[in-house]
């Protein structure tokens, strides 16, 4: 989904990219103070736990550099900027701010290789009462009909323990094993940070879905009810959500199907989520991801028909259609080098708007496959496709993408539309 939105706020502050934070001298000073300028909405406690600079410690670069990292990550300033100033008694750091609108209009644009172009509009709410509470909501309409509520707590309580709970109304017709599919999905994940970087937690999910043929569920009457239980464990250190350019995103999750309703689905999963960012020089990136999927059970018996994967397509295998290869299990593998044309920054725009964003140039390769049983993953079986692309860089969707792609020797070129990072959409795949 492509998401045009305006965000605004008040103030005049310049804007700090990641690699453009405020310079600080080494003259081993001690922070006297720190001050906080812009914050008319955001809860003062949100911003200083995020800080690594103390009162009564060395200003440190450093330190500095990780509370905008930090505060970054947030995602609800489109401007921030650090200043240390001297003083008689000490370093004073004052942090300015200039935040997000409290309310984002947005207008969503889905382009999707299963279901074509979808328009509809929606409502952001990234800061909800201050508290860097993320709001969404959003339907569209078209090839595909989506109602979306997304609500997402990052620190709730004790060491960043939050929650993110999402909702979706789906009417759309499934090509993978091709009926027309009417679906709810209710998904809970919650749990704390351990350390900086890691995390742990629970995942519970429901899902109803319907068909209009028969073979496609489990239920003899067209209609599955699934749910399942899981646990995550993770690792993010990655420098920023929007223009990513170094770190690890690993994660590890193991859910079951309870078999709380006649008829759903039984069997156990793993994911393997894998993504790495390697910042080659100034303005140069490569980045690789893995995501593996493996269920236990048979197609059919246990596990669902439309629980089946298709590779191929935008957000798996470019260069190939839509599900050109299918399996209850699936390997997805992407190696992309990125250029930055303009880093991430403030723009003032007419109106006395002020967005913040950046572009850049994309080369990259997938290399995936689907299967069903041990025997069939073999080398022959994997499908690759390459390509070039620009990248829109935005607050909250984190990039708008425009690839060209080639891989199926069948076919010529194909175009690909898609929004998020590509690892983040092919995650969301996986029910």
């Amino acid at each position: 989904v492509l998401t045009v939105c305006v965000l605004a706020g008040g103030g005049s502050s310049r804007a700090v990219a990641r690699d453009d934070v405020a310079v600080v001298e080494p003259w081993g000073g001690i922070v006297a103070a720190i001050e906080y300028e812009g914050l008319n909405r955001t809860r003062e406690y949100v911003v200083t736990r995020e800080l690594v600079t103390r009162v009564g410690e060395p200003c440190l670069q450093e330190n500095l550099d990780k509370d905008l990292e930090n505060l970054h990550q947030l995602d609800i300033f489109s401007n921030i900027e650090a200043v240390p100033i001297t003083g008689p008694d000490g370093v004073i750091v004052r942090y300015r701010f200039v935040e997000l609108l409290t309310f984002i209009p947005s207008l969503g644009l889905k382009f999707s290789d299963e279901t074509g172009v979808s328009a509809g509009l929606g409502v952001k709410v990234p800061n909800l009462m201050g508290k860097a509470t993320y709001l969404s909501a959003r339907f569209l309409a078209g090839g595909y009909t989506e109602l979306e509520l997304v609500l997402d707590n990052p620190w709730v309580w004790g060491n960043r323990w939050g929650y993110k709970l999402e909702y979706y109304h789906r009417e759309k017709e499934n090509l993978v094993v091709d009926f027309q599919e009417t679906s709810d999905e209710l998904y809970l994940t919650s749990g704390p940070n351990i350390g900086r970087y890691g995390r742990v937690g629970g995942i519970l999910s429901f899902l109803s879905i319907r068909s209009d043929r028969d073979g496609k569920t489990l239920s003899p009457n067209n209609r599955d009810k699934a749910s399942r239980l899981g646990l995550y464990v993770g690792y993010d250190n990655l420098d920023a959500f929007v223009g990513t350019t170094q770190g690890w995103y690993n994660e590890i999750v193991y859910t079951r199907a309870i078999k709380m309703f006649e008829n759903s689905s039984r069997y156990s999963q793993v994911d393997l989520d894998l993504r790495r960012y390697q910042r080659l020089a100034d303005r140069h990136t490569l980045a690789g991801y893995t995501l593996t999927t493996v269920r236990s059970g048979v197609v059919g018996e246990t596990v669902a028909p439309w629980e089946e994967f298709g590779i191929g397509g935008t957000n798996t295998v470019r260069g190939w259609d839509f599900a050109a290869r299918q399996g209850k299990n699936q390997m997805l593998n992407t190696l992309e080098y990125r250029y930055m044309l303009l880093k991430p920054q403030g723009w003032n725009l007419p109106l006395g708007i002020k967005y913040r964003g950046g572009l850049s140039l994309a080369a990259f390769a997938d290399y995936g496959i689907g299967w069903y049983e041990a025997p069939e993953f073999a080398t022959e079986n994997f499908i690759s496709g390459y390509g070039f692309g620009l990248r829109l860089l935005l607050p909250i969707v984190q990039v708008a993408r425009f690839d060209v792609a080639w891989g199926d020797r069948g076919q010529s070129v194909f175009f690909h539309l898609g929004s998020f990072e590509k690892a983040t959409m092919q995650r969301r795949r996986v029910r």
